[in-house]
């Protein structure tokens, strides 16, 4: 490239990092994630206890509590606690991340600024990066262990490898075993004397984990943190969920890498060409290596495969700049010219058309009403988005036909960019009404202020709660019996929070208490006011 074109790149690179952080608290937290994190962090700078985290007042002992540190951290510099507040160690994570995927581009021989800009504008990678959970941030310090041990490994520099090391146990300590995991799966293929003495300062970071545990919560603890959350996982069991085929990341990936994702069969047999290469291969296994692991693991959920991300970057920028021109390389391309000047616009159209309401509606009863999904286009807005994403789309076909990977490069990633900022500034806010869980927590908050005893019944776990927690600002205590919620409505000032289909088999007991009903997401709840009253004190 010329040095115009890497400007035009870095620029470009610069300002879709800088997409990551703009509105993060445009929504409410989404359940049951955000909200189970956001919440452990709140009572964990509640209670000041900074080692063990909990849920609802009770140890939950999934993950280390790194992140729960950073996002307790960020509530009590602004403020409070916040949707927004949560967000922001993963948007700062996820920007850091970028420029680290930048450097092993470097490192390898591909574009620092193109691999940048598929990384920012992957849908999975800029999703996550508004999410207030620990993925992104896991992501980034797997990124760095990686690129340090590359680095070392070409330099025999040993600083640089014990900060692959610190890297990998940062990982550990804010998601767990996953980060770890792949990162030393992927480094094992690149051979270092030094690897046993990286293994005894991992083994430590690990272990120092496991000490915690064991003296806060005992021998269970290390037992349920290693065999059921870790090789329950692996294996598959029916504790931890999320149980899927083989085949699972397939679909996902192509989805979530999108529109790049169309490049990255071309990528992977152009990496494989240049093989002989240990750095140019680095990427290649780095990318090949989790996405195989995490196929053959039980347990799967989409942003599970976020640490390949950097690879797949990379591996597409590589391909990008070569301007590979065998008959796949020609096929790919003329699929990204048709994806990008029709269909990204026709995506766009429909985003802005859609009926909030009726999505909801669908999403809650599991049947399709036939013509009612989107709204009549009448406006002028998204036939506007539509027409400036399709003459971006045309922009990259110019690029093509000017044999300029730079530009073409450019003009994808603002495609994706322009639908990023559809949905994060228009469509999901549009959404919010429908899935937070705001209004009933800060209800259940007002009343618990105003002297009433709040509580919840017919949950099934914590993490379904966790978004009435968090914004009611407190604990809510589980009250396991029906004789035991009726005996509490009775007798005081009482506001209860109760799934519809366990208040339905207590309509006989409890049907002359003042109620509210409504649906969050697919969840229906009823509120329940007690005999002396209570959900509607406080101010």
């Amino acid at each position: 490239m010329t040095p115009a074109d890497r400007r035009l790149v870095a620029a470009a690179a610069i300002l879709g990092t800088s997409l990551l952080l703009l509105g993060i608290g445009r929504t409410d937290l989404w359940a049951p994630d955000e909200t189970r994190v956001a919440e452990i962090s709140r009572e964990m700078l509640g209670g000041g206890n900074w080692l063990l985290p909990r849920l609802n007042g009770r140890p939950f002992i999934e993950e280390p509590p790194l992140f729960y540190w950073l996002q307790a951290g960020t509530y009590r510099l602004s403020g409070g606690p916040s949707a927004a507040a949560a967000r922001w160690p993963s948007a700062i994570s996820a920007a850091l991340g970028v420029a680290v995927t930048a450097v092993f581009a470097r490192a390898v021989g591909g574009s620092s600024g193109i691999a940048a800009l598929v990384l920012v504008t992957a849908p999975e990678y800029w999703w996550m990066a508004r999410s207030g959970t620990p993925d992104t941030a896991a992501t980034t310090a797997t990124a760095l262990a990686l690129t340090l041990f590359l680095l070392a490994w070409k330099s025999g520099r040993g600083v640089l490898l014990a900060g692959a090391v610190a890297a990998v146990g940062v990982a550990f300590w804010l998601k767990s075993l996953l980060g770890a995991g792949l990162a030393l799966l992927t480094a094992g293929h690149l051979r270092s004397h030094q690897l046993g003495a990286a293994a005894l300062g991992l083994s430590v970071a690990i272990a120092s984990w496991l000490v915690a545990l064991a003296w806060r919560q005992g021998g269970n603890a290390i037992s349920f943190f290693l065999l059921t959350n870790h090789l329950g996982r692996l294996l598959g069991s029916g504790e931890v969920g999320h149980l899927r085929s083989a085949f699972y990341y397939v679909p996902n990936l192509t989805l979530d890498l999108l529109p790049w994702s169309i490049a990255l069969p071309a990528a992977l047999v152009a990496a494989g060409r240049r093989a002989r290469d240990p750095a140019r291969l680095f990427p290649l296994l780095w990318a090949v290596c989790m996405a195989v692991a995490l196929s053959l693991a039980a347990t799967k959920r989409a942003h599970y495969l976020l640490p390949a991300y950097p690879a797949f970057a990379v591996l597409i920028a590589q391909w990008w700049q070569s301007q590979e021109k065998s008959r796949l390389d020609r096929a790919t391309r003329r699929v990204l010219v048709a994806t990008l000047l029709l269909g990204f616009p026709v995506l766009a159209l429909v985003l802005l058309t859609l009926d909030p309401a009726v999505v909801m509606l669908i999403g809650s009863t599991g049947h399709l009403l036939t013509g009612t999904l989107l709204r009549s286009p009448a406006q002028l807005a998204p036939w506007i988005a539509a027409g400036v994403v399709g003459l971006l789309g045309f922009l990259f076909a110019a690029a093509q036909r000017a044999y300029s990977p730079a530009r073409g490069a450019v003009a994808v990633a603002a495609c994706s960019a322009a639908l990023q900022l559809v949905i994060t500034q228009v469509v999901l806010p549009e959404f919010n009404v429908f899935c937070s869980a705001r209004p009933w927590g800060e209800q259940l908050g007002r009343a618990a202020r105003g002297g009433a005893s709040v509580m919840t019944f017919g949950f099934s776990n914590r993490e379904a709660v966790s978004p009435f927690l968090f914004y009611a600002g407190r604990l809510i205590p589980d009250v396991r019996t029906a004789p035991r919620l009726e005996q509490l409505l009775r007798r005081a000032p009482a506001c209860a929070l109760v799934r519809a289909d366990a208040h339905e088999k207590l309509a006989a007991a409890l049907g002359d208490l003042s109620t509210t009903s409504g649906t969050i997401g697919r969840l229906r709840v009823v509120l329940v006011s007690g005999s002396a009253g209570g959900c509607e004190r406080g101010g």
